[in-house]
């Protein structure tokens, strides 16, 4: 409950690099708030290929999702992975790569849950906020920090009240460090397409191969 959670992007079998440096930024933070880092990998057949890479980089938990239809990647399914994910776990943040599918997938989850999202963060930083008009005191609240008005400026953006504070972040701006090769965190999967994989199913037709 209250972890810090990073989207990891999957080509097929491989892990996007854009993934690793948001687990590295994502280990931080969670170092810093005192909590666990999660990642999340949807494909197919990525079972027993992804698992290793991606807990190397300091995950305590991986949640996979391995079913028919989630690669190549469409909005929907991973929509709905998400959006179930998340209000099971109840995330305090959630980062994902400003990418094609980064930039689709963001703002469908946080709308579904009426949460915040900063869009192409260059940025993240743990800190606290005072809201002038209200008088309430924020702790931990995520930075998010971007570019504004054509990059004139640059905008520290708080999401104090709603979660999960959502950024997606643009590639190659943070280093991806691992933890350990052999990094001792638990696995979560869903191998068969049964409670959140089966509502994929009956909404979503996999498309004829060629």
């Amino acid at each position: 409950m209250n972890n810090v959670f990073v989207y990891c992007e999957i080509d097929k079998f491989t892990v996007e690099e854009v993934s690793f440096e948001l687990l590295t930024k994502g280990r931080k933070l969670a170092n810093e708030l005192g909590v666990q880092l999660e990642a999340i990998a949807a494909g197919s057949g990525i079972t027993g290929k992804v698992e290793k890479d991606i807990l190397s980089y300091g995950v305590d938990k991986l949640h996979v999702f391995d079913a028919p239809g989630l690669f190549p990647y469409t909005s929907k399914p991973h929509t709905s992975i998400l959006v179930n994910l998340f209000k099971q776990e109840q995330p305090q943040i959630c980062l994902m790569g400003a990418t094609v599918i980064g930039r689709d997938l963001g703002p469908r989850v946080s709308s579904s849950l009426t949460s915040g999202l900063t869009a192409d963060c260059t940025a993240l930083e743990i800190g606290d906020y005072d809201d002038k008009k209200t008088g309430k005191h924020y702790e931990g609240l995520l930075y998010q920090i971007r570019p504004a008005f054509g990059g004139n400026i640059v905008a520290t953006i708080v999401n104090p009240d709603n979660r999960p504070q959502m950024a997606t972040v643009r590639s190659g701006v943070m280093k991806a460090e691992k933890v350990a090769e052999y990094y001792n965190g638990e696995i979560s999967s869903c191998l068969r397409p049964t409670t959140w994989c089966a509502s994929l199913s009956a909404t979503w037709k996999r498309p004829p191969t060629t």
